[in-house]
């Protein structure tokens, strides 16, 4: 299900963005040269500034009934933050190798996902 959402959220604000939604993936698209530095910073900020907002406003929406979001046992902060990081790079690699690979295309066709 969260895969389906993230492909819809892709192909809506692919258009307009390239589907930049993640931090990482914009990390990613900078240092294979697929974006400028300078967009990579703006869409930092704005990745950053739409994760605090959402949250602030699920935590107003929710606020009587606030769940705690951690690890439980047996698990721990190291497991979800290598969970996070292995599942990040995973997300990285799909994009770098579908959404903004230009080997199968024509010079004319730079990405056939947004074209």
């Amino acid at each position: 299900a969260i895969g389906s959402v993230l492909m819809a959220m892709i192909y809506a604000t692919g258009p307009i963005s390239g589907g930049n939604l993640n931090p990482a993936v914009s990390f990613a698209l900078g240092l294979t040269g697929d974006i400028k530095w300078s967009q990579v910073t703006r869409y930092w900020c704005a990745q950053l500034f739409g994760g605090i907002f959402a949250g602030l406003l699920g935590g107003i929406l929710c606020a009587p009934n606030w769940a705690r979001v951690a690890p439980v046992e047996p698990f721990s902060w190291t497991h979800a933050v290598l969970a996070e990081i292995i599942y990040s790079c995973m997300l990285c690699f799909v994009v770098l190798n579908c959404a903004a690979s230009k080997r199968n295309n024509p010079e004319s066709d730079g990405n056939q996902f947004f074209a």
